[in-house]
This record gives structure tokens, C-alpha cells and sequence, in this order.
């Protein structure tokens, strides 16, 4: 049996192919250059960010850890591997490389919002200046004389050519669709802004609560009972380690009411050099703590300022979407309306024509007239 595959293939493809692309013109390129340069700055932007929203999400895990960190072992061969194919991505970090971190991140965000604002900017101008060279070309007539001799009547592309209004609906468009862009860039920039924001609260939270608990403080974990005897007044026969925490009196410490209680000899200076040593160090760890409760604070309200101008630009994109969503359906609305006006135009007789044949045969009536008699 024949195949008939290629001769129905080549009528189909002759009978529904659309016609060829004819050759672009030179406004046509220099705005397909226009949208390729827009167009490859916006793909940078949301590759910058899409790479920082997986660095975050990676990094999620140990930034959050409190759990110190871990000795040093033999890996497996899985644990080898997956080190390989992350490899920098750490299992534990300290403090100084959390705030490194923090720190790192605000500048990546604060460039990446530096060149969404650029790049809003450069639309703006790009499309102010397309405004002001279509009035150059095609001028402005807003007049109300002008509007009444076009025959469009009171309409915003009143007295336009076919090619103005062209030219005018490629602008907006081109407009509307970078709008658009800059929107979901603003977009994506706020979710990374809430991420790190999100990470920071989580972590200032877990130190605060850690500072809180009277489990973690190191000062009181080894506190015991001294040896010595003197030092609970000769009573009790305490055990020399008994734990003291938790504990508001001296074990042995306690009597009868009829009892009274011996006085305690002075503290010798080794005791007291021992006591300022501990309170030194204490104090010293609750300004270092105190210190990174600051620094995180500090991020805390970097990230709010950034969210903040984020959120501005946001409302403006969307009033600047919604006005351009507004002038599309009013332009096709008026394009509706000045289509039916000239059908209803044409159909009726016009004024003018019925003047001038009236003319026309007024004319030829006298002419005969005066050649008749």
C-alpha cells in the first residue's frame, strides 16, 4: 500500500500554516534590543535571588542549631559523598559566623533591591521618553475643534491616525508587561526578606530563652558545698559535695526555735579572690550574650527597614498596574465605541453630500435655464 503520509502532510502544512514573518523594520529591532537588555537584567535579578532563597533555606538548619559542636570522628563513605555534593554548606556554626551571615545576607539584599530600584527607574525614563517622542511625531491635539473635525467625538483617541494609536497601544503595552516583571522581582525580593527575617526571630527567640533558663547557666552547674567546715558554722556534718542550687538555706543550717545560730568567720582572701573571679566571669558572659542580643537586634531592624521600602514599592507597581489595566479596558472600550459611531456614520447619508448634489443640480438647472432660453 502507498504511503500517503508526506502528500498529507504537505497539504496540511499548505492549507493551515500561517504565512511568514515579514522582515522586522527598525523600530521593530530596536525594541526587541530594548526588551532583550530589559529582559537580561530582570533574568539576573531572579537568579540572584532564587540563588539567595536557596543559600537560606540550606543554611536554615544550622544557623538555627544551639547544639554544640560535635567532635571530630571518622565520616562514612555516605557521609563523604553527600559532603562532596554540598560542600559548602557547614554542619555547625558559631556565633561570630551567624552574624557574618546576617551581615552578608542584608548587603546581598539591599544590592539586589538597589537594582530592581535602578531597573524601575531606567522603565520609567524608557517609557516618558517614548511618551514624549510619539508627541513630537504625532503632536497633541486635545482641542475640542480638532475632536469635531475628526468625527470621533469626545474620545481619548479622538483624532488619532490608525498608526498613532499603534504606537501608542505598543508603548503601553511594553509598559504593562515590565511592570509586571518589576512586580514579581519585588515580589521574590520581600519572600527572601521575610526568610532571613523569620530566621533572625527564631534565632533572637532561642536566645533569649536560653539566657532565661537557669538549666544552661554554666555558673551554677558546679556549685558545691565547700569542705571546709567553718564555712556552715560547725554544723550539720554536710557532705563536701552536696549540690547547692535550688537550695534557699545551708544544709544543717536549720535549728529549733529555741537554738540560735552561730556566727560565720570571716571569708578568707583566697575565698574572696575565688568569688571575684566567678563574678568577673559571669559578668563577662552576660555582656557577651547581651552583645549578640544587640547585634541581632540590629539585623532585626535592617530586614524591617528593607521590608518596609519593599512594601512601598510594592504598592506603587500594583496602583501602576491597576492604572494600566484601567486605560487598557477604557482604550478598548472607546476603540468599541468609535467603531460603532463610524458604522452608524457611514450608514446614514451625510449632511455635506446631500449639500453639494443639491448644489451640483441647483447649478445645472440654471445653466440649462440660460441655454434654454
Amino acid at each position: 500500500m502507498t504511503d500517503v503520509t508526506p502528500a498529507l502532510s504537505a497539504i496540511l502544512v499548505q492549507a493551515y500554516s500561517s504565512p511568514p514573518l515579514a522582515s522586522l523594520g527598525t523600530a521593530h529591532r530596536h525594541l526587541s534590543q530594548s526588551l532583550d537588555a530589559f529582559l537580561h537584567e530582570a533574568t539576573q535579578i531572579n537568579k540572584s535571588l532564587s540563588s539567595l532563597l536557596g543559600y537560606l533555606k540550606s543554611i536554615r538548619q544550622p544557623y538555627l542549631s544551639s547544639a554544640p559542636p560535635p567532635r571530630r570522628r571518622a565520616h562514612s563513605k555516605s557521609q563523604q559523598s553527600l559532603s562532596l555534593l554540598v560542600p559548602d554548606i557547614p554542619t555547625h556554626l558559631d556565633d561570630d559566623q551567624r552574624e557574618e551571615i546576617d551581615r552578608q545576607t542584608a548587603s546581598v539584599l539591599g544590592d539586589i533591591n538597589g537594582n530592581i530600584t535602578n531597573l524601575a527607574s531606567a522603565v520609567s525614563l524608557q517609557y516618558d521618553t517614548a511618551q514624549k517622542v510619539l508627541e513630537q511625531k504625532y503632536g497633541k491635539p486635545s482641542g475640542i475643534l480638532w475632536k469635531w473635525a475628526a468625527g470621533d467625538g469626545d474620545t481619548p483617541d479622538a483624532g488619532k491616525s490608525e498608526q498613532q494609536r499603534e504606537d501608542e497601544g505598543r508603548v503601553k503595552t511594553t509598559r504593562g508587561f515590565r511592570d509586571g516583571v518589576l512586580w514579581y522581582l519585588n515580589k521574590k525580593l520581600e519572600r527572601a526578606v521575610r526568610e532571613q527575617q523569620a530566621m533572625v526571630q527564631v534565632r533572637l527567640e532561642r536566645e533569649r530563652q536560653r539566657q532565661m533558663s537557669v538549666l544552661y547557666d554554666k555558673s551554677n552547674r558546679d556549685v558545691r558545698l565547700p569542705s571546709d567546715s567553718t564555712l556552715i558554722g560547725g554544723g550539720g556534718g554536710g557532705d563536701g559535695t552536696t549540690d547547692l542550687r535550688a537550695h534557699d538555706t545551708w544544709p544543717g543550717a536549720a535549728a529549733g526555735p529555741g537554738s540560735q545560730p552561730e556566727l560565720e568567720p570571716p571569708l578568707s582572701p583566697e575565698q574572696m579572690q575565688l568569688f571575684e573571679e566567678e563574678n568577673r566571669g559571669l559578668l563577662e558572659h552576660v555582656n557577651d550574650q547581651l552583645a549578640k542580643v544587640t547585634q541581632a537586634e540590629k539585623s532585626m531592624r535592617e530586614i524591617s527597614s528593607l521590608q518596609q521600602t519593599l512594601a512601598s514599592q510594592l504598592s506603587v507597581q500594583g496602583d501602576a498596574i491597576t492604572q494600566l489595566v484601567d486605560d487598557a479596558s477604557k482604550t478598548d472600550e472607546n476603540v468599541r465605541h468609535g467603531n460603532r459611531e463610524l458604522q452608524r456614520a457611514t450608514a446614514r447619508s451625510s449632511t455635506a453630500k446631500s449639500v453639494f448634489w443639491a448644489t451640483t443640480a441647483l447649478c445645472s438647472f440654471l445653466v440649462i435655464w440660460d441655454l434654454v432660453f
